[in-house]
């Protein structure tokens, strides 16, 4: 029974352990990609980069595209433009541009 509760508790937390996040930082200027796609940069600490992102360690990426890329893209020009540093949490995955972690979500740090 105990070996089961740990398998179970260890493939809870498999997928949170490869999501990678910065801690709070100040963003540098937006990248607009002709596909929609958003790219933004932290110089927060990077803490559990997967290695897709390995090559551009503080670079992230939305879709502006899509409705939940457009929220979060106004937060981010939001945060910029007020000069407030943000902490972001990423997918673990680069899947919308291949060297930048996607984001999951990210709040701004008062």
């Amino acid at each position: 029974m105990k070996k089961t509760i740990y398998l179970l508790l260890g493939l809870f937390s498999a997928g949170t352990a490869c999501a990678g996040d910065a801690l709070s930082g100040m963003l540098s200027v937006p990248h607009f990609m002709s596909t929609g796609l958003v790219l933004v940069s932290t110089d927060g600490q990077r803490l559990g980069t997967p290695n897709c992102a390995l090559g551009s360690p503080s670079r992230f990426v939305i879709d502006g595209t899509s409705a939940a890329g457009k929220v979060q893209l106004a937060g981010l020009l939001s945060a910029h433009s007020a000069g407030k540093p943000v902490r972001i949490v990423g997918t673990g995955t680069c899947s919308l541009y291949s060297d930048s972690e996607t984001i999951s979500y990210f709040y701004i740090v008062d």
